[in-house]
């Protein structure tokens, strides 16, 4: 029978004491709200696991503005770059909440993974982020910023699966390379449509799914 003991994709095809050795030689941190767990351009030498809290992976451009690259939640993992020697985080990673993370050692990964059931594993957690990365790519070339906007709040419920997003409007802004200004006339159109409704500050609520979905496919219209 499947263990699913701690949810984790990374782990969840690993025998379960193996999980467990793994969690038990990780280093587990409580962070506060807007805290770093790493700087962009440090060495990468951990798995980052998110037990629970919300972080956004974010980067600086010349002039400044801040370009958030993914917003991760419980269960989520930073780890892609950590099997690349001499690799270092081309980003930063900035607590949304109060977090608890457990961070694994990569020498302490390798040491205890040795099943070709975790290479496959891994395998096929990079041809996702791949996929989840193209569809990214998708979202952003939509030049309608209704439609935008509508993809965007999309891609976070499914990934999610919570028809509740929690989400400052600069970071819906610095996600989708828009202006917040744009993005605020925008969400008030789509509450206008009964597509969503805003439930308090940084808080909205999906309402109308399909009606997204027809916005972000028809580039804008419904």
């Amino acid at each position: 029978m499947k263990n699913n003991t701690w949810n984790i994709p990374l782990l969840e095809n690993l025998p379960e004491e193996v999980q467990k050795k793994l969690i038990k030689h990780s280093e587990h941190i409580t962070y506060q709200k807007d805290s770093y767990l790493f700087r962009e351009g440090e060495l990468v030498d951990s798995i980052c696991v998110i037990r629970k809290g919300r972080v956004k992976l974010t980067r600086f451009d010349a002039l400044g503005r801040e370009n958030i690259i993914m917003i991760l939640s419980d269960n989520d993992t930073i780890w892609e770059s950590m099997f690349l020697d001499g690799s270092v985080y081309p980003y930063s990673a900035v607590t949304l909440s109060s977090a608890t993370v457990y961070k694994i050692h990569k020498n302490d990964f390798i040491r205890i993974v040795d099943d070709p059931t975790a290479a496959m594993n891994i395998i096929m957690l990079l041809s996702r982020k791949l996929h989840d990365a193209n569809e990214r790519n998708m979202l952003l070339s939509t030049k309608n910023p209704i439609a935008r906007l509508a993809g965007f709040l999309l891609y976070n419920v499914d990934r999610s699966h919570d028809m509740n997003v929690s989400l400052k409007l600069e970071d819906i802004a610095a996600s989708m390379s828009l202006r917040a200004e744009t993005v605020s006339r925008k969400l008030k159109e789509l509450e206008a449509l009964q597509a969503v409704e805003r439930t308090g500050h940084g808080k909205l609520k999906i309402l109308n799914r399909e009606k997204l979905k027809s916005i972000y496919e028809n580039d804008g219209c419904c």
